[in-house]
């Protein structure tokens, strides 16, 4: 069995090695490493043979490997395969687990039998194939941006793919074009426009649309539609200073009245009180009446010491 080794393959700046395999020929026969990968397969389907067991992969597969895995590839008859292959470094990972503050559960991703394997939308690989080709292509003596933008991918593919948070798309097997509309429907623009941009988006009846969010979601297109406007208008409450009215707006909705019902509904209070419980400023106000910058004593006395 070969035993790859970071000293050969993974640069020294960066900790990190990228590959973009377009044949399954081109990758090694069974090793294990020293180092950390992340691969994806963009195309196809792959036979992964890890820890004595054999996996069937489909496209849309991310799978976290560990250096005590052994492991290896294998076409799936003579279909093309494309797969696209990260490697970092164990610094990388204990610096991503520190930033992350117990944010995922270390012991499970790390020391499980099996790494861990999760299916993902088009959207989703799009993105993350997008994101490292980005990375890889900055300029090469940009060695410190190229380690900062990989640690933060890493770090978010983490969270997005492998932590234990609540995930409504992990809750049942959900089709690919389901998961790439949700990822579309969290754009701001679809979600304010609402059901008639679902529909257009999905390209689906409404009856089939309805029936398979039903049974995904536990939800109604209108109910789920409903919680992302407001959990995005309880984000804009706790992180700006706009109007109520103009947040009800931005969320997609025209009636002041119906979003004030449909925002105690879901956080058992107001809009004014959640602002009130939730909202911290960096910035704090004064609580006597505005006074003039001008005005205010630490500038006059700071004008008089330069005019002596």
């Amino acid at each position: 069995m070969e035993k790859l080794l970071e000293k050969n393959l993974l640069d020294p700046e960066t900790e990190i090695h990228y590959a973009y395999h377009k044949s399954i020929k081109s990758i090694t026969d069974m090793h294990d490493h020293d180092f950390y990968e992340i691969f994806l397969i963009t195309k196809g389907t792959v036979m992964h043979l890890i820890n004595g067991k054999k996996e069937r992969l489909e496209a849309g597969t991310l799978c976290f490997v560990r250096p005590s895995d052994k492991h290896c590839y294998a076409g799936d008859g003579n279909r093309s395969v494309e797969m696209l292959n990260l490697a970092f470094s164990s610094r990388m990972v204990i610096a991503m687990f520190a930033f992350l503050d117990g944010g995922i559960e270390m012991d499970r991703l790390l020391n499980g039998p099996m790494p861990m394997v999760k299916q993902i939308g088009t959207y989703q690989t799009e993105i993350i194939r997008d994101k490292i080709h980005e990375i890889t292509v900055l300029p090469g003596m940009h060695k410190k941006q190229i380690r900062s933008e990989i640690r933060v991918l890493v770090a978010d593919i983490m969270m997005s793919c492998f932590s234990d948070r609540p995930d409504a798309l992990a809750a049942v097997a959900v089709p690919d074009w389901l998961v790439d509309l949700a990822n579309e429907m969290r754009i701001k623009e679809n979600f304010a426009e609402g059901l008639q941009r679902l529909y257009e988006l999905s390209g689906k009846s409404p009856e089939h649309l309805t029936r398979v969010i039903k049974k995904c979601f536990g939800k109604t297109p209108t109910e789920w539609i409903n919680e992302i406007r407001l959990q995005y208008a309880a984000n804009l409450l706790m992180q700006t200073d706009d109007a109520i009215v103009a947040i009800c707006m931005e969320a997609g909705y025209e009636n002041l009245s119906h979003f004030y019902h449909l925002f105690k509904e879901r956080y058992d209070c107001t809009p004014a009180k959640f602002r009130k419980g939730n909202r911290k400023v960096a910035i704090p106000a004064s609580g006597q009446m505005a006074q003039s910058f001008y005005e205010m004593p630490e500038y006059q006395n700071r004008t008089k010491s330069r005019s002596v």
